[in-house]
């Protein structure tokens, strides 16, 4: 079958919820500090009860979420603790405060719904409430709408601006695919925290994603001349390298990445693709079969080697790995042009049609997934439909290139 291409959109299939948490640690002293703070629930109100439980509302690690950015919540829990000791200290209408804490109680059961609404109760009650609006966010944030979070850290930016603030809004945008505006309110934090790696690990991901392929480059050579074994670092290099089609160089740093961090998130299907792009399928294999390994339910670890055992015939095989993929991650192309092709081998027209149409759908330039239902229509008698995905393939007249790995691989 001609060459298969995926465009990946990050952690849970249409928003990079890549980051799990939000901010790297702040010392130990400051952090040790502000949980003396919240040492005696009986002391506070019951607002600042949730906080004392639970200071951990925000995005938790998910299995695609790169382990570069998996540790950065503490300063948020410093910002939670410090509303703690704002509501300790003054008065606040005692309603607002039980919604505020019923958000915060909601929030740690994942009912980012329930929690929203409690929240959007306590600022109309009173929407002086420090750091409401952050939690408002927070709770917008994880359930994904970052339209919605991006208003409410406005708001907290406009109340009471911080850096933690600021890089909120960034992670927001990252969300909201506006690269370029994330690395510009990044850019600053970066420079004035030379010791944050996650940190500059984000910004290099804004600057490869919003198209700053040479300034990403120079902070990856930064980060490696400050922590050369760093292989997160070396992973992310290997995705711009393959970005200006430097493939084998590409391919020389995972290889390096997969041997010192085999356990590294998506470091055996990064260094796979790149061996399937080389359509070398049985190393590609190999590594998808490694990643499973490591997380069966990587979805495109088990799209692509499903498109490989495709390739080599063997359907039957193919079949499960392809229905899995979709059903961690609909939003697959290859996964369901693949089914497509294997529905059609076996005269199931019409879930043939549904899976190209699918695959069209997430990818509208994909020549071959329209030259393929172009002919099941075709076969089908569907002679008006057929025509027209054939004047599809002759408008798109797409390049037989593959996708850069960033370009599947996900923020």
């Amino acid at each position: 079958m001609p060459a298969s291409r995926d465009k990946r959109h990050g952690l849970t299939g249409q928003i990079p919820v890549f980051a799990a948490k939000i901010f790297k640690a702040v010392s130990a002293s400051r952090c040790e500090g502000n949980r003396r703070l919240l040492s005696t629930q009986n002391d506070l109100p019951i607002h600042l009860s949730g906080f004392k439980n639970d200071l951990s509302i925000l995005p938790s690690v998910e299995p695609e979420t790169p382990i570069q950015v998996s540790r950065m919540l503490s300063i948020i829990r410093l910002g939670l603790a410090l509303t703690a000791l704002a509501l300790f200290a003054q008065s606040y209408k005692p309603e607002a405060i039980r919604q505020a804490s019923l958000g915060v109680n909601l929030a740690q059961k994942a009912d980012y719904a329930g929690a929203i609404q409690a929240y959007k109760r306590a600022i109309a009650i009173d929407p002086t409430l420090p750091g409401i609006n952050l939690d408002l966010g927070l709770a917008y944030f994880k359930s994904g709408n970052f339209k919605d979070a991006l208003t409410a850290f406005e708001k907290q930016k406009a109340a009471a601006g911080s850096d933690q603030v600021t890089t909120l809004i960034a992670m927001t945008y990252f969300g909201l695919k506006q690269y370029a505006k994330a690395a510009e309110l990044l850019q600053p934090l970066a420079a004035a925290q030379s010791g944050n790696t996650e940190l500059w690990y984000l910004l290099a991901k804004s600057y490869m994603w919003s198209g700053q392929t040479e300034k990403a480059m120079q902070l990856f050579q930064q980060m490696l001349s400050r922590d050369p074994n760093s292989a997160a670092v070396h992973m992310l290099l290997g995705e711009a390298l393959d970005a200006q089609n430097r493939t084998a160089e590409a391919i020389a740093e995972f290889e390096t990445t997969a041997k010192a961090a085999p356990g590294l998130p998506d470091v055996h299907f990064g260094l796979g693709y790149l061996y399937w792009k080389e359509r070398r399928y049985d190393d590609a294999a190999r590594e998808f079969r490694q990643e499973l390994a490591n997380d069966a339910e990587n979805a495109m670890a088990n799209a692509y080697l499903g498109d490989i055992l495709l390739k080599r015939g063997q359907d039957d095989e193919a079949l499960p790995l392809l229905k899995k993929a979709i059903g961690l991650r609909d939003d697959l192309h290859v996964a369901h042009e693949d089914l497509g092709i294997i529905y059609a081998k076996r005269h199931q027209d019409e879930q043939a049609v549904a899976e190209l149409r699918a695959a069209i759908r997430y990818d509208p330039g994909n020549s071959d997934a329209h030259y393929r239902l172009a002919r099941l229509y075709k076969e089908m008698g569907r002679t008006v439909e057929a025509q027209n995905e054939f004047a599809a393939v002759q408008k798109i007249q797409q390049k037989k290139v593959e996708e850069p790995l960033m370009k599947i691989s996900g923020p």
